[in-house]
């Protein structure tokens, strides 16, 4: 969005007018700036391009969650893929509501009767932000350049390809061969993790693979090209014009960091934001708006499920009883009830209801103080401990959640502390491990459950790869490796149903809750579509403003 600068002739203009004329504009972006006064108005100036929900071209999308960084290989935060995945393109791709893989830079592909070898055949008409063609070469080295990272990207596959998995037939055909049968793998492709960059970053490689070079810059040939980032504040995105595919509608999109959620749904009423990041609201105020005259409520199943990391390095925390114990403690009715209202159900695992590989038999842990105080007991810690839960800035039910869980903790002698972070912040002490307790959800990329639990539960994938529990198991660890080369459909479900009972015996995590997912937007907006997997991403490509 556009910011009209203002040249102020009369010297004798005081700091507080200065300061109270520019804040005036910083919500309500309909307003536009008056010259000052005395100011003449050059008799050839363009007119001021009309901002905000009043130009169907331009979209405000508020959320209060930052984005730590943009380079597709070396994050895993959700915020950050929901401008990533506008940025670059993908082999495949998810669209809509749909979990099946469409195609996207290939528009064909080819796979061997063993499982093993795959072809692609690229797009002649795809090209980078900057011009140049997307070819079998700018594959190759994004997925090399991933595999070198080692980081969240790396985990999608590990074991699975290598540098040498590469064979580019011409400059728009090239085949990827597994080191061994990977079930999932063109579902792989379609996440974020797959992203295309551009190789020409390899100019600015530095000491980290231009890891920091790309942390502010988009190198990709998606729908929309980062025209400014002003952290903690607004990122704008510009449409693409010479995009290979069809060209956004929506020429501006201003991704707005608006922290308080009471702010953000004043902007939404007042027409000044035109969609609502799904996590801000809390069920209880989404229910106060159905029926706002100009806002609608969307309501749709997803995937995501709240999660408990339980740091399994740390003390007490280490000890089996000491987590069967709180998961005890947490009462899960009372969240999906009380505080959900309704918008959520009870969860066994990490791997949701409705998606393939599911454990409807997986054990569950009944809210039980007196079961909860005993498992203590056994562990020698009758007594009580304390410890600490984290939670990330500006969401008022993982706030609620916790104070919950705080209440109830207290009565078997649990002190349960409470530490809130921006969520970067929140992000870098998880996966770095230096919490006890860490809340928050999760959202498969693709619809397998390999994606959830190797994340969650692979031995490799501890830290930034997003196994926060610090959990390791060699017999979980040799199951997850057999179901990714497993072609045989019934017995990799099988296997994931083993890992889930597992799981739930030795407590890694507590699950409250599944969610439905709930949004928020103006009216006049067409085209949003929640994805059951990726409930984060905005389609803001396919997107318009009536």
């Amino acid at each position: 969005m556009k910011r009209k600068s203002i040249l102020f002739k009369v010297m004798a203009m005081t700091l507080i007018l200065l300061l109270a004329l520019t804040g005036c504009n910083k919500y309500n972006q309909e307003t536009t700036t008056t010259p000052a006064e005395g100011k003449k108005e050059e008799k050839n100036e363009t007119p001021a391009e009309p901002q905000g929900s009043g130009n169907p071209e331009v979209f405000n999308f508020a959320t209060n969650q930052d984005i730590p960084h943009l380079d597709p290989h070396g994050t895993a935060a959700n915020t950050s893929f929901r401008v990533t995945y506008m940025l670059y393109d993908r082999l495949v791709t998810y669209d809509g509501t749909d979990t099946e893989v469409k195609p996207q830079l290939a528009e064909k592909w080819d796979v061997s009767d063993d499982g093993l070898t795959y072809t692609f055949y690229l797009n002649k008409e795809a090209k980078f932000h900057d011009g140049t063609p997307v070819t079998a070469e700018a594959v190759q080295y994004s997925f090399t350049r991933a595999i070198d990272i080692g980081k969240s990207a790396a985990g999608q596959f590990k074991k699975v390809i290598s540098k040498d998995s590469f064979e580019i037939v011409d400059d728009h055909t090239i085949k990827i061969t597994l080191e061994k049968p990977f079930a999932p793998f063109i579902k792989t492709l379609g996440t974020v993790f797959a992203n295309i960059v551009n190789p020409k970053l390899a100019e600015n490689h530095g000491d980290d693979l231009g890891e920091s070079y790309l942390a502010d810059k988009g190198y990709g040939s998606g729908p929309y090209i980062l025209e400014s980032w002003d952290r903690g504040q607004k990122i704008v995105l510009k449409a693409n014009e010479n995009y290979w595919g069809e060209v956004p509608k929506l020429k501006t999109v201003n991704i707005m960091i608006v922290n308080e959620p009471s702010t953000a749904r004043l902007m939404l009423e007042k027409g000044e934001v035109d969609l609502l990041d799904y996590s801000m609201l809390s069920p209880d105020v989404m229910k106060q708006m159905e029926g706002t005259e100009g806002i609608d409520v969307i309501t749709q199943p997803g995937y995501q499920i709240d999660d408990i990391a339980i740091n399994m390095e740390k003390k007490p925390l280490d000890n089996v009883k000491v987590r069967q114990a709180l998961a005890h403690a947490v009462n899960y009715d009372s969240i999906n009830n009380d505080i959900l209202l309704g918008a959520g159900k009870r969860i066994g695992g990490i791997i949701p209801e409705g998606m393939f590989g599911y454990n409807p038999d997986v054990k569950q842990y009944d809210f039980d103080l007196d079961k909860a105080k005993a498992l203590l007991e056994e562990a020698g810690l009758g007594d009580g401990f304390e410890t600490e839960i984290l939670i990330s800035e500006n969401n008022e039910v993982r706030k609620n959640i916790a104070v919950m869980m705080q209440s109830d903790f207290k009565k078997i002698g649990v002190d349960l502390k409470i530490k809130t972070l921006a969520w970067p912040t929140f992000l870098e002490t998880v996966t770095s491990g230096g919490h006890q307790l860490a809340l928050a959800a999760w959202t498969p990329d693709y619809a397998d459950p390999d994606y959830n639990l190797w994340y969650f539960a692979h031995s490799t994938s501890k830290g930034p790869g997003f196994n926060l529990a610090f959990y390791e198991n060699s017999k979980v660890d040799q199951l997850l490796e057999e179901g990714r080369k497993t072609v045989d459909e019934g017995r990799r479900e099988e296997i994931y149903k083993e890992i889930q009972a597992v799981m739930s015996e030795e407590v890694p995590y507590i699950f409250p809750a599944q969610r439905l997912v709930q949004a928020t937007q103006r009216s006049w907006v067409k085209g949003y579509e929640i994805n059951p997997m990726n409930t984060w991403y905005v389609p803001f490509q396919k997107m318009t403003k009536e």
